[in-house]
């Protein structure tokens, strides 16, 4: 074999590599959350709850989700789960909940009230509820949907007992695609926001609809 030929079939190889290149998928960004982005394409941090005196945190999520990429379980193969390199989350998942369930809160919450219970505390400018989330499971699942357990401490500054609850949701597909799996987990969070808003409450009007909300109950520690 000349070198001539070796030359000729590595110019080849190269070519091929390049072509593979220039067909590879693009990377497609999800997101549980609808926050705003700016000009420059940065997404906007969503507003702080009720004027800063609700403070929320996503202190534990399943640590096979703490990655980029999709992570979606194949039930015909089970336990096999399939890494989505191509479909990624806009930011850590942990940020992603808390932002969507901040919103939630936000929404349901009524600032205006917030100051004067900051003054009842005593503690004026400081929080005065203190929610700290923990997700146990986070779900996508092909052919089905979404499943999000969790369980969350909610505080109230100066109150002598902390309220402790837990949630189990689960949310069917519209499809069996990415999107749709995402839309469903998305309403999954969406829904956990209504119980906890709920759970501060003791409003069960607001909780969601029995095929959601598999789950839910709180006690006074």
């Amino acid at each position: 074999m000349d070198g001539s030929f070796m030359r000729r079939a590595m110019l080849l190889c190269g070519a091929l590599g390049l072509l593979a290149g220039c067909t590879t998928t693009p990377s497609r960004y999800y997101s549980l959350s609808e926050a705003a982005f700016d000009a420059g394409g940065a997404q906007v941090a969503p507003a702080l709850l009720a004027a800063e005196h609700v403070q929320l945190r996503v202190v534990r999520i399943p640590a096979e989700t703490e990655r980029p990429q999709l992570l979606v379980r194949v039930p015909a193969q089970a336990p096999a789960v399939e890494v989505l390199n191509d479909s990624l989350w806009a930011s850590p998942l942990a940020d992603e909940i808390q932002a969507a369930l901040a919103a939630r809160l936000a929404a349901a919450g009524s600032p205006a009230d917030a100051p004067r219970a900051a003054a009842a505390s005593g503690r004026p400018g400081q929080p005065v509820r203190r929610v700290d989330v923990r997700v146990t499971r986070f779900d996508l699942v092909w052919g089905l949907g979404a499943g999000l357990d969790a369980s969350w401490t909610d505080r109230l500054t100066g109150a002598p007992r902390t309220r402790v609850c837990q949630a189990r949701l689960r949310v069917p597909a519209a499809q069996e695609s990415v999107a749709a799996l995402v839309e469903a987990q998305r309403q999954a969070v969406r829904a956990l926001g209504r119980v906890m808003a709920a759970s501060d409450t003791l409003d069960t009007a607001g909780l969601p609809p029995a095929p959601e909300l598999r789950q839910y109950g709180c006690t006074l520690m």
